[in-house]
């Protein structure tokens, strides 16, 4: 199958990739100009780059030629400002979409696209970044192109610098305590990167691989407390946890913010300290997907050294 990538240097793509190609599938990958060095080496399928931004439509143009499959994992992480993730992530699809017109894939029945999305899942506090994700979803949603839907959330592995490298680190600290500003009860469900990629791989063999839509989370919720215990004890730290209550984790978030920006403390304040529901079911049942659970992910992704500097 010849399949179009995009966000194929991102932290997922970096496994994806590889586990595309050694099936043989002949990939091409949309990369923005200097970050060709970036894109993961893999054995199998033919990789073809295409170079272009997602900011620019025309250098799209082309990008679908002759593809069966487009696995759009590309958007913008919160990090950067309200406009620049719109034009990104819903732009962005747009100038995808246009080219699928263009290319005459959108009237192909056997055409698909699938749509790698880490926050489509519905969640208890407000984000713009999870609004132009599910406006992504629904562009596609609303094409008439065949489509399939992946949500994976909390997504954890080796290589990920952005969140699992800083928290091992944190949790490796000898003495100390990690302050948790809430009571810790609320669940979360971390899913291991390996796990995300054996769900998209298992969907090639389903027969009925038309408008699904898949949460990808681990097998069961865990408490908060427990994230950080089963995190401190594979990163081999000492740490204690210590919960503080919610009362006096905001007061402390408000004196602080007479002095500096605390917007990200109150978000992070708010997000753990409520249930994150997801159902798998239909992953588990349609796909035998079966993900591992936290404890034993997080010991594979604490060993070696690739988190530690």
């Amino acid at each position: 199958m010849r399949i179009s990538v995009t966000g194929s240097t991102g932290f997922i793509g970096q496994y994806l990739v590889p586990a595309l190609a050694a099936k043989g599938h002949d990939l091409r990958l949309l990369v923005r100009e200097g970050r060709q060095d970036a894109v993961p080496k893999a054995e199998g399928g033919s990789i073809e780059l295409h170079v272009g931004d997602l900011l620019k439509p025309e250098s799209i143009r082309g990008f679908l030629k002759d593809c069966d499959l487009l696995i759009h994992m590309a958007a913008a992480h919160d990090h950067v400002e309200d406009e620049l993730m719109r034009n990104i992530t819903v732009g962005g699809t747009e100038a995808l979409l246009a080219d699928a017109v263009e290319q005459g894939r959108s009237k192909d029945e056997e055409f698909q696209i699938w749509i790698v999305s880490s926050a489509v899942i519905g969640a208890p506090v407000y984000s713009y970044y999870r609004d132009t994700k599910r406006i992504q979803e629904k562009l596609i949603k609303g094409s008439g192109i065949n489509w399939a839907s992946f949500r994976p959330t909390l997504v954890y592995g080796k290589g990920d610098t952005r969140h699992t490298g800083p928290l091992l680190r944190k949790c490796a600290a000898q003495g100390g305590k990690f302050v948790v500003p809430h009571d810790g009860k609320s669940r979360i469900s971390p899913v291991h990167v390996d796990d995300v990629v054996d769900a998209i791989m298992r969907f090639f063999d389903y027969d009925q691989g038309v408008d699904c839509c898949y949460e990808l989370a681990g097998p069961e919720g865990i408490t908060y407390n427990d994230f950080v215990d089963q995190t401190i004890q594979a990163a081999g730290g000492t740490l204690v946890r210590k919960n503080i209550s919610k009362k006096w984790a905001d007061r402390a978030i408000f004196f602080k913010g007479l002095f500096t920006d605390v917007t990200a403390d109150r978000r992070a304040s708010a997000y753990f300290t409520l249930h994150h529901s997801h159902d798998i079911t239909n992953a588990v049942d349609e796909l035998g997907w079966q993900p591992r659970t936290y404890d034993v992910g997080i010991r594979q992704v604490a060993e070696g050294d690739w988190w530690k500097e």
